[in-house]
């Protein structure tokens, strides 16, 4: 099955602000008139707004997991203003360059959509419009989570716009709703090009629009019951894979789990462009040869170490329990490697160092041991702890991997199905679907004792669940933000913010009594547009 090649194209239109949305850069003698409407030119813009996923998720991944329960800053470089949000301004660059990388993106999105119908006839052409507007619902759902209340830009732009009004949170929710919806019509079950946008993936997204909208006071009575129904077509046609610890595994990125994902092929790569979700975890690795570059920023806090229960593989699928000379050989060469650090975490594998020793000795007799304890979760600690895994690169002489970014896969599906199941009252359902993905999780023998009862289930484990099986993937913030627990759970289990609680500020509070819960639109965006454009209340003056 061949593989999908990001192809960025440089004449078409760019969004770099709101007061800049019909700036036009042509750096070729190619215009779209003449390029567009044919099939090569199509297939080259369509791709582009693929490429636009490197775009807003290439980044140090801070707007996604800084300033939640998982992950708290452990470094001067991760910004304060998403760590802590007490600093959190609508001058903030990282709420300012997400907001204009998604609506750069969008305009790419809003050009193929425009030249659909101009091109010349191909097979594909229905296939390349649900894509198109998959994605441009996919960074909608992103922005309106974000921002609330954002403009609603649907047509190519072509001629210079000054103003722009903010549409209303439930207008941006019905458009994607309906992108998703004609999407649906538009795309096939499977694509021969690996990476392209499918039916299960876009089922796995309406589902969780649908899912986040219940919990807004303008959402659907049936937004949940919808959403549970929608999910379980995924579930009907996709299975989990056997072993959670191998949906990251080197070099498997194409595995039956992944729905969607942002893809890093090595000959699309060879100008740049690789993401840096693998550098904010540490240890701090730079300049030393490794294959690696790594710094502490983002360090799991004490509540997700701790929150593995004893027969969970999803702790080995999410942290290396172990660190090797070089750190990349621990990917390459894990068995025939000497062991620098082990870090037992069990009261099993803490009572059985010896024996662990003992199996491997030529490379384990000089490990150094660190059980669990408060070492692992000192923001000091630059070296000994077990850093995050998932998404590990390698940069060396011989290997040129970037992993891929998992956006949609079937291990989310099943949660989002079981959050949507406990809001309708079906809390058996919930628990069956939760009990397979456990199940999948456990070690071998250990299945029933992974199992949950329907009268175990709350939102408060859900989001636990979804702590133990997402961690560091993309989703932290905004399932916080969704499901009303940002602030209650920053500050009972981030030790930055609850130290902030601790000494009387509430990093949260704005300006007007309000909360920031949103995130500010940016400055340039407000002091640019030629009207007025409001800004959320926690930033206003």
């Amino acid at each position: 099955m061949k593989k999908l090649i990001y192809i960025s194209i440089a004449f078409f239109l760019i969004l770099s602000s709101c007061s800049d949305f019909l700036v036009e850069e042509n750096k070729s003698s190619a215009t779209a008139e003449n390029f567009y409407v044919t099939k090569s030119g199509y297939e080259a813009l369509v791709n582009s707004a693929y490429a636009t996923l490197r775009d807003v998720y290439g980044g140090t991944p801070y707007i996604y997991c800084a300033g939640t329960d998982l992950f708290f800053g452990a470094h001067q470089d991760a910004p304060l203003a998403l760590t802590t949000y007490q600093s959190l301004t609508p001058g903030s660059s990282h709420v300012r360059n997400f907001f204009e990388k998604l609506y750069q993106s969008i305009q790419v999105c809003n050009t193929s959509v425009y030249y659909n119908d101009l091109t010349e006839e191909t097979v594909t052409l229905d296939s390349r419009m649900g894509e198109v507007k998959f994605l441009r619902a996919y960074y909608y759902f992103l922005l309106v989570q974000t921002y609330g209340d954002v403009t609603l830009v649907e047509n190519m732009v072509s001629e210079p716009i000054t103003h722009f009004e903010r549409d209303q949170a439930s207008e941006v929710y019905d458009f994607i709703i309906a992108e998703l919806k004609e999407a649906i019509e538009l795309v096939p079950e499977t694509q021969e090009d690996y990476g392209r946008v499918t039916l299960d993936a876009v089922n796995h997204l309406l589902s969780k629009v649908y899912l986040t909208r219940g919990y807004e006071e303008y959402g659907d009575d049936l937004d949940f019951q919808k959403a549970a129904e929608i999910a379980e077509r995924v579930i009907e046609r996709r299975s989990l894979l056997n072993s959670y610890p191998d949906i990251f595994k080197y070099m498997n990125d194409n595995n039956k789990e992944v729905l969607f994902s942002v893809q890093y092929d090595e000959v699309s790569l060879m100008n740049g462009g690789a993401h840096n979700w693998d550098y904010a975890w540490g240890p701090l690795i730079q300049g030393t040869g490794e294959g690696v570059s790594k710094k502490n920023l983002l360090h799991p806090t004490k509540f997700l170490y701790k929150i593995y229960e004893e027969y969970d593989t999803r702790f080995e699928g999410t942290f290396w329990n172990i660190l090797t000379a070089p750190y990349s050989n621990a990917v390459l060469f894990t068995n025939t490697s000497d062991i620098l650090y082990y870090f037992p975490r069990s009261d099993e594998e803490i009572a059985n160092v010896d024996n662990w020793v003992n199996a491997r000795r030529r490379f384990r007799e000089n490990a150094v041991i660190v059980p669990i304890g408060e070492h692992w979760w000192d923001g000091n600690n630059q070296k000994d702890y077990p850093p995050l895994k998932k998404f590990d690169r390698l940069q060396d002489e011989e290997h040129r991997y970037t992993h891929d970014l998992f956006l949609c896969r079937v291990g989310e599906t099943y949660l989002n199905a079981a959050e949507a199941y406990l809001q309708t009252g079906n809390a058996g359902r919930a628990a069956e679907l939760i009990n397979e993905v456990r199940r999948r999780a456990a070690m071998d023998g250990h299945e029933a004792d992974m199992e949950i009862s329907a009268a175990d289930l709350s939102i408060e484990f859900i989001l636990d669940e979804r702590a133990r099986e997402l961690a560091g993937e993309g989703h932290r913030w905004f399932d916080l933000k969704r499901t009303g627990k940002l602030m209650e759970r920053t500050k009972k289990y981030n030790p930055d913010i609850k130290s902030l609680y601790d000494s009387g500020s509430d990093p949260f509070l704005g300006n007007n009594g309000a909360y920031k819960i949103l995130r500010p639109i940016p400055l340039s965006a407000v002091a640019l547009d030629s009207g007025e454009y409001p800004q959320n209340p926690a930033y206003a003056n």
